[in-house]
């Protein structure tokens, strides 16, 4: 070390002040960025992309800590806390809802055990019906109570989901809860029999729902899959998972033109012959156990995607049939299983001859 470093300590104000002004007077690249495009970049580092994509209040709270810039953004930036979570812990409602300042508000509830805290929460959140645009409720939800929040219909509300509970003839979910509702969602639960669809949406995601009839649960019906997709022809999105047991052989279920629908995801769910999509640009269909064959009508929807496929792979083997596209788009994956009854032929082959049949009819 030198004598004149030796002259003067590492931390001697007079020696480093020189440094320090001239490092705070440069400006790192990141400070540069314009303020919407920072609030981008804090929202992209605060979002759980595993868990959904908006941004979680834990991480918000975090990135504040990073430099009185980063704090001042994050705190007049209303979008950053438009994004409520109500959890047994009750939450941020409170704060959120005030530094959000009057922007739409995306809530989710995942109350299992309510307190008197989270109710608290709730009606907060009721207190801002008006500013709701989606909803997401979670399990064990005392629904006499989440119809009493419904009882205000949200003028913005374009998304609502509902997962894991059962939900009550006298609900007003479906009343309809919003003028401007676009997307629904309704997964692992019970639905009255009686129970209307929603009209006008353009994302329908049906999940392992059942039918409750005189307190007994049976699969939801195909004519009330039917009665969902003729509710909403503009459908851009649909989604069903186990959303019946079996074919219909009523042949008075037409099947419904949804000339929007871009992309289609059926598992376990044979109901292609409800519906015609000729123009789907993602076409993924897997149906697992199948003991009869499908209605010819079901191909409706899976030769014209087929048709503008760039290249096929197909392969058939013991009661089993699956085609795919590896090039895309479209993107295509269609697989069928069979476990038809003992002594029945494996109708793979022939279901292979009528889909390529089809085909040459289109071309």
């Amino acid at each position: 070390m030198s004598s004149e470093q030796m002259d003067h300590p590492p931390f001697d104000v007079k020696a480093t002040g020189t440094a320090i002004d001239q490092r705070h007077m440069r400006k790192l690249p990141i400070d540069t960025l314009p303020t919407e495009l920072l609030e981008w970049v804090i929202g992209l580092g605060a979002t759980q992309v595993y868990r959904s994509w908006s941004p979680e209040i834990k991480w918000i709270c975090e990135w504040r800590r990073v430099c009185w810039k980063w704090a001042f953004v994050i705190d007049h930036c209303s979008a950053l806390w438009s994004y409520i979570v109500v959890e047994n812990g009750g939450g941020h409602v409170p704060t959120q809802l005030a530094k959000s300042n009057g922007a739409p508000l995306s809530i989710r509830l995942r109350v299992f055990r309510p307190t008197p805290q989270v109710e608290e929460r709730i009606r907060l959140l009721v207190d801002n019906v008006h500013r709701w645009k989606s909803i997401t409720f979670h399990a064990n939800l005392n629904f006499e109570k989440a119809s009493a929040m419904m009882a205000s219909t949200p003028p913005i509300l374009e998304s609502l989901a509902i997962h894991w509970t059962v939900i009550p003839p006298d609900s007003k979910f479906f009343n309809p809860p919003s003028p401007n509702l676009r997307s629904l969602e309704l997964s692992d639960l019970a639905i009255p029999s009686n129970i209307q669809p929603i009209f006008g949406l353009e994302e329908l995601h049906l999940h392992r729902i059942k039918t409750l009839e005189d307190g007994t649960a049976a699969p939801i019906s195909v004519r009330k899959v039917h009665q969902f997709l003729q509710a909403s022809p503009g459908l851009q999105v649909l989604e069903l998972d186990e959303a019946c047991s079996a074919c219909a052989s009523d042949e008075t279920l037409q099947p419904v033109d949804l000339p929007d629908l871009e992309k289609l995801e059926v598992y376990r769910s044979p109901v292609l012959h409800l519906f015609r999509a000729e123009h789907c640009a993602d076409l993924n269909v897997s149906l697992w156990s199948l003991q009869e064959r499908l209605p010819p009508a079901a191909w409706t929807t899976v030769v014209p995607t087929l048709r503008r496929a760039k290249g096929l792979v197909v392969e058939v083997s013991n009661h089993s049939l699956t085609i795919v596209c590896p090039l895309g788009p479209p993107t295509i994956q269609l697989v069928l299983r069979f476990e038809p009854e003992q002594g029945t032929a494996d109708p793979s082959y022939s279901i292979l001859e009528e889909i390529l049949q089809e085909l040459e009819n289109e071309s």
